[in-house]
């Protein structure tokens, strides 16, 4: 698809996908609140560890409370996208299941397994069975609303996840940090929801990006999780492939992936380096980006830099992730598919179904 039309776009967001993205600085507000009301009555140092369980768009924000609060964080916390849980895991930990639905189901067999483990349970819903079984069972419940496909209902999760946290007396991040960034994310994007706004960032990446496979890379120090989502949401929302690693690691290994040779030579136009990059990363981060990026270049590669902006590490991972999912909405539209669809995902359920 070549042009863009606003009869276009609403043809094929039949579900408005695009509002729920837009809705993200808002949700992040909503949540903060859900978190602060619940009124959790633990301390960190009840804990050994914090484990995580979820997956897809209820996981990512586990991710991301580990890279924003990880230096501050005094005990490990990991994000557990399985059936079962580490051997560590016991009555010293704190397990937050996280299932937007509420009956995804390695999330309910982790969190099973957590309770047998006498793990304290929080578990992070807008219903279905997690909700039924924490209030069976009396884990503490942070109700999210509902009506919206997981990955669209990320603020809402991280929004209960930084007041929950600050709670904890973990971070620094406040309720003004919160509304701040929400300002700023409100005022940064108003380009971004006109699609013939020539500042139209996400518009113009999407323009790039269609029709090449994208190859993202970030520092592995924080910005990983948002290197993640970005790979996930071109997955569900604009259906395509799309993957995702962290720097130094892809020196060691991928960079010789970048290397034109007579083998490659059909599909190598048709990949692009998508640098995620930000003010804070560490400086031998900054020169391996820089020197893998002329290497790409210099073998006739197409390289794509992006930098999160915003003066806090936490508001400049906010604003990428806000970017992104636009930016994958967008190319949704380039790809005259429905963002919001997920036929086989839902196949795969379906069948899954059928066999228990």
């Amino acid at each position: 698809m070549n042009k863009i039309s606003g009869e276009i776009i609403n043809s094929l967001d039949k579900s408005g996908m695009f509002q729920k993205i837009l809705e993200f600085p808002t949700q992040l507000r909503q949540g903060w609140n859900i978190g602060k009301e619940a009124r959790v009555k633990i301390s960190l140092g009840q804990f050994n560890n914090i484990v995580f369980g979820g997956m897809g768009g209820s996981a990512i924000a586990g991710d991301l409370v580990r890279s924003i609060f990880g230096e501050e964080l005094t005990i490990p916390v990991i994000v557990n996208r399985g059936y079962h849980l580490p051997g560590f895991v016991d009555s010293r930990t704190l397990f937050i299941a996280s299932s937007y639905s509420g009956n995804t189901e390695e999330t309910l067999t982790a969190a099973a397994e957590a309770g047998e483990r006498g793990c304290f349970i929080c578990c992070v819903t807008s219903g279905g069975q997690l909700a039924r079984i924490a209030q069976e069972k009396g884990c503490q419940l942070f109700r999210l609303p509902p009506g919206y496909p997981p990955r669209g209902a990320l603020g809402y999760s991280l929004g209960v996840f930084f007041s929950f946290f600050r709670e904890l007396g973990v971070g620094k991040i406040y309720k003004d940090d919160v509304e701040k960034t929400i300002s700023f994310l409100e005022d940064v994007r108003k380009p971004w929801q006109e699609f013939d706004n020539p500042d139209n960032l996400p518009f113009s990446l999407a323009k790039e990006i269609s029709g090449k496979l994208p190859l993202i890379y970030s520092s592995v120090e924080g910005v990983d999780a948002v290197g993640f989502r970005w790979k996930t949401q071109f997955n569900e929302n604009s259906k395509t492939h799309a993957f995702y690693q962290a720097f130094s690691e892809m020196n060691h290994n991928e960079i010789m992936g970048w290397s034109s040779i007579p083998g490659t030579k059909p599909f190598f136009p048709h990949l692009i380096m998508v640098l995620l990059r930000l003010s804070r990363d560490y400086s031998r981060i900054g020169l391996r980006m820089n020197i893998t990026k002329n290497l790409v270049e210099r073998n006739g590669g197409k390289v794509l830099e992006i930098e999160g902006k915003g003066e806090s590490f936490f508001t400049q991972l906010l604003y990428l992730i806000h970017l992104g999912d636009l930016l994958s909405f967008y190319l949704a539209i380039f790809y005259n598919v429905d963002p919001t669809e997920i036929e086989n995902i839902n196949y795969l359920k379906k069948k899954l179904a059928e066999s228990s």
